[in-house]
């Protein structure tokens, strides 16, 4: 497998961030176009349910445009709440998609139905509603995020919902159910991650459990009703794709955007869905409530642990080493990261035709002062497991709901902007 990381003598190499970057710079361009300036990725179906860093459909649309014809398999690895898969399918390609989070996967197959008609459940529930006895599961530090009312309605809702046979209705209801519960709880709103109102909102937010969960139906059934029909299938695994995928056809195209770096100091999937995770155990099968420490990087290997298998990659080493210079402990964090990334890369490419096209959409971030090039890196992974990188296009972020201050030091507190442009970096598989 070529030259390795050496662990033991700090993390990476002196190799020069300078010139290793210049090698991709011929290969990059401004895609003035992929900005989408006035159009809201969260426009029709895209919609349902709020969603962290969501990629912008139209950019999907674009590149299915681009690089697949009618009958194609399109596969996101990272497939979130199913932009690529919804797209995909509206435009007569297959789709395929794994994620790791129950509630992300259930969004993506409810973006999918057209034509839904809940009326009548929401008619049942109105007529029950008094006589309902509330159903609380157990959620961590309870009182603290919900209200007492909340919580009882919360639990009659939860109630009403276990009473209802599978159907496409019960489970666009699981998904107004779980943004209604983050809806109505004491946390900031606009926030991932979970931070309590000031004791003032507090006192001042009695929020209608029943009327906001119906007009959250509502509102979907209407995104549902507007948008176009599906013309081909979709596949959806609850899957880690740091190991071999689930499925055994070959794609012809992959569209994802992977994380940016650990969910502690990027975006806290684990953090915006865990309310969501606690209410609905039972409702759908959770196996595991702390999505975050399941993600990319989410455990820290240490340097005798297998990080030595990782190829020694210039940009990633050298990227490391100075890190390692001002914080060894969070030059071991982004390397683990990259480790985990690695091996989902490696399992994506093998699944991917001759031929076929790999479409990575990556942010740059910065970690104790350094940008850690994730678009190179991701180049250099792929370009050696033998694709071809075609090109590297840049757009800026105007649309995508993301924070505007992060944590890069991961010091309580501390905060600096977050990055402004993606890469969308394209390959194909010889």
């Amino acid at each position: 497998m070529g030259e390795h990381l050496v662990c033991n003598q700090g993390v990476g190499g002196s190799t020069p961030l300078r010139s290793t970057l210049a090698q991709g710079i011929a290969k990059k361009k401004r895609y003035e176009e992929y900005d989408f300036l006035g159009v809201p990725a969260g426009m029709g179906v895209y919609g349902i349910h709020k969603y962290p860093a969501m990629l912008h459909f139209k950019l999907v649309s674009a590149l299915i445009d681009e690089f697949s014809e009618e009958g194609d398999v399109v596969y996101d690895p990272f497939c979130g709440s199913g932009t690529t898969l919804n797209v995909a399918i509206r435009k007569g390609r297959h789709a395929i998609g794994t994620d790791i989070n129950p509630v992300a996967l259930l969004i993506a197959r409810v973006r999918s139905y057209y034509g839904l008609d809940p009326r009548g459940a929401l008619r049942d529930l109105i007529r029950v509603w008094d006589s309902l006895e509330p159903d609380v599961p157990e959620v961590k530090n309870l009182t603290y995020w919900f209200k007492k009312d909340t919580i009882r309605d919360l639990g009659k809702l939860r109630r009403f919902l276990l009473s209802l046979p599978a159907s496409r209705e019960r489970e666009m209801l699981l998904v107004a159910f779980s943004q209604t519960v983050r809806d109505v709880s004491l946390t900031r709103k606009g926030e991932f991650k979970r931070y309590r109102m000031p004791q003032r909102s507090v006192e001042n937010f009695n929020p209608d459990v029943l009327k906001v969960f119906v007009n959250t139906v509502k509102d979907y059934t209407l995104r549902l009703r507007t948008f176009g029909r599906p013309r081909a299938s979709m596949r959806l695994y609850l899957h880690d794709v740091r190991y071999s995928l689930p499925f055994s056809e070959k794609v012809d195209l992959v569209i994802t955007s992977p994380p940016y770096g650990d969910s502690r100091t990027t975006v806290a999937y684990g953090d915006f869905f865990s309310f969501s995770l606690e209410w609905m155990r039972g409702l759908i099968d959770v196996p595991e409530v702390n999505i975050d420490r399941r993600s990319l990087g989410g455990v820290v290997a240490n340097e005798t642990d297998n990080l030595q298998a990782l190829p020694s990659f210039p940009t990633l080493r050298g990227t490391l080493f100075s890190i390692a210079k001002k914080d060894k402990k969070r030059a071991m964090e982004v390397a683990s990261f990259y480790h985990d990334l690695f091996k989902s890369v490696f399992n994506i490419g093998s699944q991917v035709s001759e031929g076929g096209t790999v479409c990575f959409v990556v942010g740059n971030r910065t970690v104790k002062g350094t940008i850690v090039p994730m678009d190179e890196i991701v180049k250099e992974m792929f370009e050696y497991l033998g694709f071809k990188h075609m090109e590297t296009r840049v757009r800026r972020i105007t649309n995508k709901r993301m924070p505007s201050k992060n944590s890069p030091s991961n010091v309580r507190g501390k905060v600096g902007n977050t990055m402004h442009e993606e890469y969308i970096v394209i390959f194909r598989k010889p």
